[in-house]
């Protein structure tokens, strides 16, 4: 039995605007096979549920295991939610050598694809698409892969050994034509508690996808209805889907629960920070029958800081408040989604004691630390998240007036609960060295807000 963590970074390369053949992430490429290779003997069935899906190098190792008779099974988005703009040339890490050719996302993926719908000797191994979209409003905007939103952001594998399994949880896509981030990846062999439900998560999900011979271009997903099932989620492992009832709206609930019983500290890292103060439309649901303004779990963190719980968060995205403007005139932030949201929730944070404030350009890593427990997540701390709406009817898009939807908005996602002291201590580790970054702002801090409290 063992706990397992994997961290990856920019500095582990020469530049880090370099775009590599082995994706955007190659350590945890290798740590991904290594993991396999140390019990490949010993296992039976490789189930991965990837956003994307367009890495050569891991497309062909899994054939050649599958060749040795494992089970392989691969879930991915359809084909349209990849991004075609701004093809790169790419360079082999190992060899050192640039592609005479620039690629999108889109041509890498497609040439899998491609390869799979055409294919008939591909024994052993299956390629899944799961097409679910998911939309809220009808002021969003033209999506930048796509023109609406997939669901499966989720980057996991769940491995069925003849004895035992393993799980792996990864904020990285692997993907070829990202840049290396702040990535990390979890493996957890063969403790209790884990299995049942990443099992029979990948067997839901798997039921309710699409095999790529079967899959059409011309399917219409614009209805996005799926048969209700319940769940039950374990303290150890949850996962949120179209097809669980409201399990986003019980996601939050949970880690809320986890937040308003910190006795110490609570660290948020992600690439997006803005469930804060959100709305919850109710015409888009079956049973709440009333809108309500939801404070959102980073309500709850400020709330947990107010009363004296030392808070940390990092995040990648950052927009400051107009009365900051010259005191970061130098800097140029890369900025969420949902600007306004996220003002209003680093307006209260300046507001608030015990709390500090990071933010780099290359986080992508998602986890929440609570004193001693870690809940390492594949989902950002978005309102996107937190919301499952069963009853979504969108006649016309302001902004695609072409388009219509119907359907269930939830985003498929996963956390696991982890209270391994090592595991802890890699994240605590790697926390310090993100926020020691040169390259790393600090927009706020304890200090500041303590003396201020003072005066």
């Amino acid at each position: 039995m063992s706990f397992k963590a994997f961290f990856d970074e920019p500095e582990n390369y020469k530049n880090r605007f370099d775009f590599y053949e082995q994706g955007g992430s190659p350590l945890l490429l290798e740590k991904f096979i290594e993991t396999i290779e140390e019990q490949r003997s010993a296992i039976e069935e490789i189930n991965i549920s990837w956003y994307l899906y367009n890495n050569q190098h891991l497309h062909e190792y899994l054939k050649e295991i599958a060749a040795d008779g494992i089970i392989v099974n691969v879930i991915t988005i359809p084909l349209e939610g990849y991004d075609n703009n701004k093809p790169k040339f790419l360079e082999n890490l190992a060899t050192g050598e640039k592609s005479d050719k620039s690629v999108t996302k889109y041509n890498l993926a497609r040439k899998i694809y491609g390869e799979m719908y055409r294919s008939t000797s591909h024994k052993n191994f299956n390629l899944f698409v799961f097409p679910h979209l998911y939309v809220r409003s009808a002021r969003i905007k033209k999506f930048s892969r796509g023109s609406l939103p997939y669901s499966l952001h989720i980057k996991s594998a769940y491995i069925r050994k003849k004895s035992g399994y393993i799980i792996l949880l990864s904020s990285s896509n692997l993907a070829v034509r990202d840049l290396v981030k702040n990535e990390s990846m979890i493996c957890i062999e063969d403790e209790p508690n884990y299995e049942e439900g990443i099992k029979t998560f990948y067997n839901n999900l798997i039921s309710n996808s699409i095999a790529i011979k079967d899959y059409k271009a011309s399917l219409n997903t614009t209805c996005n209805t799926y048969e209700k099932l319940e769940f039950k989620f374990s303290n150890s492992a949850f996962t949120t889907a179209p097809f669980y009832d409201n399990s986003t709206n019980i996601l939050e609930k949970t880690l809320s629960e986890y937040i308003v019983a910190a006795k110490e500290r609570i660290i948020v890292c992600a690439q997006h920070l803005a469930a804060f103060n959100y709305e919850f439309n109710a015409k888009h649901h079956s049973t709440i029958n009333k809108n309500e303004i939801r404070k959102g779990i980073l309500g709850d963190v400020i709330t947990m800081a107010s009363k004296g719980i030392q808070v940390t968060c990092l995040s990648q995205t950052f927009a400051p408040l107009t009365e900051d403007t010259e005191k970061f005139k130098e800097i140029k932030f890369r900025s969420p989604a949902n600007k306004n949201s996220f003002q209003q929730f680093y307006n209260q944070v300046k507001l608030t004691k015990n709390f500090e404030y990071y933010v780099n350009e290359h986080i992508h890593s998602k986890f929440i630390l609570i004193d001693n427990t870690l809940i390492y997540c594949s989902y950002n701390f978005t309102p996107t998240q937190f919301i499952y709406l069963d009853n979504v009817n969108i006649t016309q898009f302001t902004n695609m007036p072409e388009l219509n939807y119907s359907g269930i908005h939830c985003e498929v996602g996963m956390h696991l609960v982890i209270k391994d002291q090592n595991t802890i201590k890699a994240f605590e580790n790697n926390v310090a060295s993100i926020k020691h970054k040169k390259e790393t702002i600090q927009v706020t801090n304890f200090g500041e807000q303590t003396h201020e409290t003072l005066i």
